[in-house]
C-alpha cells in the first residue's frame, strides 16, 4: 500500500509543476472558465485512456478505441436524435460487443491484440466512412448537449463528473474485486496466473469489453456535445490516450498501472496541451512537445526500475553471500 500511494505521489509532482509553471505565466490559466476547459478536456480523453490502461494492464493493447469512438458517435446521430435513451444504450452495447469480439480472438485464436485490434480499426474506420456517407452528420437535440455541460460549481460539468465516477468504479474493480485482480495477474505473469487459478479468459474479455464500453461512451459523450458526429473522430486519440496512459504509469509489459496513477497522466497531458494552446503555441509543436513528454518519463521510469531492480539483485547476492559464510 505505501509503495502505491509512493508512485501516486510521484505522478503528481508533473501535473503540479506544471499547474504551477503556467499559472504563473499565464494568470487567466486558474480562472474557473478554463478549470472548466479543462475538466472537458479530461473528460473527453479520460474514458478512452482508462480503457485502453485496462487492456495495457492485461498484457494486451487495443488499438481499436479510437474507431469505437467515432463509430459511437456516428450511431448515436443515425438512431437517437429521435429516442436519446435508445440511443446511448445502442452505442455502449455495441462498443461492449465490439471489445467482446476483440478478446474473444485474441484468447480463442491466440493472435497478437495488436494485429487483432489493428484489423479491427481498419474495419470500424471504413464502418464510419459508411455511416458518415461523405458529410459530417449533425445532432440536433441541443438540449442535451446543454444538460451535458451545464457547470456545476462553474468547473464541473455532466460529463467530467461521469468520468470521474468512471474512474473511482474502476479504482474499485482493481483494488477489492477478484476480477480486477485477475486483471493485474494476467498482465504480471500469464502462465503463473492460470497456475494460480485466475479466470484469464473472463479477464481478458472483460478488460477488452470495457475498453470498447468506455470508448464508445466518449465518442457518444463527445457527439452529443458537439452536436456532430464525424468519421475523422478518434484518429489521434488512441495515441493521445496510450501517451496518457504511459505517463499515468501503465507499463506495456502489463501489470502494473492504477486508475488514479491513469487519472495523473490524463491531467498531466490535459494540463500541458492546455496551457500551451492558451500560449498561441501551433498545434504540431505541442504534439511533438507530447512525444518529448512522453520520452522522458520512459527514460526516468526505466532508470529507476534499473536501480530497483539493481538494489534487489544486490541484496540477493549479499544475503547468499552471508549464507555461505554462516549458514542458518
Amino acid at each position: 500500500m505505501n509503495m502505491h500511494i509512493q508512485q501516486t505521489a510521484r505522478r503528481l509532482i508533473l501535473p503540479a509543476a506544471l499547474l504551477l509553471i503556467f499559472s504563473v505565466i499565464n494568470h487567466d490559466f486558474l480562472a474557473p472558465g478554463n478549470i472548466y476547459a479543462l475538466m472537458q478536456s479530461f473528460a473527453l480523453l479520460g474514458l478512452v485512456t482508462l480503457g485502453i490502461s485496462l487492456t495495457m494492464i492485461a498484457g494486451e493493447f487495443d488499438l481499436s478505441v479510437g474507431a469505437v469512438s467515432a463509430v459511437a458517435g456516428l450511431v448515436l446521430v443515425k438512431t437517437g436524435e429521435s429516442h436519446p435513451v435508445a440511443g446511448i444504450v445502442l452505442t455502449l452495447l455495441a462498443g461492449a460487443a465490439i471489445g467482446l469480439a476483440n478478446g474473444a480472438l485474441i484468447r480463442t485464436l491466440r493472435v497478437s491484440s495488436l494485429v487483432t485490434t489493428l484489423g479491427m480499426m481498419i474495419l470500424l474506420n471504413g464502418a464510419a466512412v459508411w455511416l458518415e456517407g461523405g458529410q459530417v452528420l449533425a445532432y440536433n437535440n441541443f438540449d442535451e448537449a446543454d444538460l451535458l455541460d451545464r457547470a456545476f460549481a462553474g468547473i464541473f460539468s455532466l460529463r467530467s463528473l461521469t468520468t470521474l465516477v468512471c474512474f473511482m468504479l474502476a479504482t474499485f474493480m482493481l483494488s477489492f474485486t477478484r476480477l480486477g485482480r485477475d486483471i493485474r495477474a494476467v498482465g504480471s505473469n500469464r502462465k503463473a496466473a492460470e497456475m494460480a487459478g485466475s479466470n484469464v479468459t473472463f479477464a481478458l474479455y472483460a478488460a477488452f469489453t470495457l475498453s470498447g464500453i468506455l470508448a464508445a461512451m466518449t465518442g457518444t459523450l463527445t457527439s452529443i456535445s458537439l452536436s456532430t458526429a464525424s468519421s475523422r473522430f478518434g484518429t489521434d486519440l488512441v495515441l493521445q490516450a496510450a501517451t496518457a496512459a504511459i505517463v499515468g504509469g501503465v507499463t506495456l509489459s502489463g501489470g502494473a498501472g492504477s486508475p488514479v496513477s491513469i487519472a495523473c497522466g490524463v491531467i498531466t497531458l490535459t494540463i500541458l496541451n492546455n496551457g500551451l494552446s492558451l500560449l498561441g503555441i501551433p498545434s504540431a509543436t505541442i504534439l511533438l512537445l507530447n512525444g518529448a513528454l512522453l520520452f522522458i518519463v520512459l527514460i526516468s521510469d526505466g532508470r529507476r526500475r534499473r536501480c530497483q531492480n539493481f538494489r534487489v539483485q544486490g541484496g540477493s547476492r549479499v544475503t547468499r553471500m552471508l549464507e555461505r559464510i554462516d549458514p542458518p
